[in-house]
């Protein structure tokens, strides 16, 4: 049996189709505990009147608003499956999702098995998608179960702190006495972290298809719209002070603050408020990361020197300069790969980068910085033709002319296979960046 853990606060605009979507699952053999967190509008109401028709369903409530984590943790308490996953309750699943994750874990007798999930619009929620990856991708997290002791630090950055992607067993949890923290937000980083790295057996499930959309989590209407980036800090020096008592820095200290790097990083984009922001940029300069370094310092010395110098540049930079707003684990790559990426451009006259994403902005900016000039940008997206990023107008590809002996290097492995196809049968080379620099292969 899976024991589904749901805490909900106010949820009743969306509620009644997630539940929906748990109760149309392939899978039957499930408890849907459901913690309603003092909600004030009709939350218990639906909980009430679906559950007089689905006993599997259970409610309990909290006397006082008391938050996700103190919610899941109940939750937890009172799970009687074999395995447990964390949903929210405005979230559509796949109708697959329980009885492929459960079939999975059985089969493999794994502790944590991942899957796809993808952050969607409300308009968007119940389109069906897929998502691409490398035949290097599926061999190594796909076929047979892994640790991540055994992956590199890089590799430990695929997986998302989110808890609801996730099929945990119970037994591993109680076991390993893990409960989520109790913050305002960011309550399931610490959850999660710990989960994966205390693990032995971990697999992603062998299935491209999206088996959970989250509904757009970056709305101003969200309780977590506007977050507290120090509430990350907190989850990573939790973390760094239970893996130094469970004895297992020796081995992970290069996960943990190749980890926290970006972790950080993202702190500015999840916090909407620039006094927020401010503090915390502060507060990382004068105290934040030297605590940490100082909590690993034997470790922490041992460390790659470009991972130490993305951490300390919150020491040496200034907040004003927002230098960390042009950082990414793939701006990482380009750099770690410069070499061999710098090659790669050589090797043709006529090179044209395909794509005006994120990735795409990072791609031009290092040929920038490293003085390589290309063709043309162009990307498929209406509205992103005609733009200036870094210095290039964004183009739309049929104006362009690919002349035989071309490289195409595409940023997004979203468009790599139809760029390909597009120009299989002729003489003009195809590649996508991040397979190349080896980035989530």
């Amino acid at each position: 049996m899976i024991s589904i853990i749901m805490p909900l606060y106010n949820a009743e605009r969306f509620l009644a189709e997630t539940l929906h979507s748990i109760q149309n699952q392939t899978y039957k053999d499930y408890e849907l505990i459901c913690i309603n967190d003092a909600s004030t509008d009709g939350t218990l109401d639906i909980l009430k009147a679906v559950q007089e028709k689905d006993n599997r369903i259970q409610i309990y409530s909290n006397e006082k608003h008391s938050g996700a984590a103190i919610s899941r943790n109940k939750g937890i308490r009172k799970a009687k499956g074999e395995y447990i996953t964390f949903l929210d309750g405005d979230d559509i699943f796949d109708e697959e999702m329980l009885s492929l994750a459960y079939e999975t874990s059985k089969a493999k007798e794994l502790d944590v098995l991942m899957y796809e999930y993808k952050h969607v619009t409300s308009e968007e929620i119940y389109i069906k998608r897929t998502i691409p990856r490398s035949e290097e991708y599926v061999q190594r997290y796909c076929i047979k179960p892994f640790s991540i002791e055994e992956q590199s630090p890089e590799d430990f950055f695929n997986w998302t702190g989110a808890p609801w992607n996730k099929l945990y067993r119970k037994d591993f949890i109680i076991n390993n006495k893990l409960e989520f923290q109790t913050l305002s937000c960011c309550n399931d980083v610490y959850f999660v972290m710990m989960a994966l790295i205390l693990a032995e057996r971990v697999m992603v499930l062998n299935d491209r298809r999206v088996m959970v959309y989250a509904r757009d989590h970056f709305t101003p209407t969200r309780i977590s719209y506007d977050r507290d980036p120090m509430c990350l800090y907190l989850a990573m020096e939790k973390f760094l002070i239970e893996i130094i008592n469970r004895g297992m820095l020796p081995k992970l200290y290069e996960h943990y603050y190749f980890r926290l790097y970006f972790l950080l990083i993202s702190g500015f984009r999840v916090a909407k408020s620039e006094e927020k922001k401010m503090l915390f940029y502060e507060f990382l300069k004068k105290e934040g990361i030297n605590r940490l370094r100082e909590l690993g310092k034997e470790y922490y010395n041992r460390l790659d020197d470009t991972v130490k110098e993305m951490l300390e540049h919150f020491e040496n930079r200034e907040y004003s300069s927002k230098w960390y707003e042009k950082e990414s684990n793939f701006s990482y790559f380009l750099k770690k790969n410069a070499f061999k990426v710098i090659q790669l451009f050589n090797q043709s006259e006529n090179t044209v980068i395909w794509g005006a994403g994120i990735n795409g902005r990072h791609l031009l900016r290092f040929i920038n910085e490293n003085g390589i000039v290309v063709k043309a940008l162009v990307d498929i997206d209406v509205n992103k033709q005609g733009t200036i990023i870094e210095g290039y107008q964004v183009r739309e590809p049929e104006t362009v002319i690919f002349p035989a002996g071309s490289l195409i290097v595409v940023s997004a492995r979203e468009a790599y296979i139809d760029v390909k196809e597009k120009f299989l049968l002729d003489d003009i080379w195809v590649v996508f960046i991040g397979d190349y620099i080896k980035m989530g292969v």
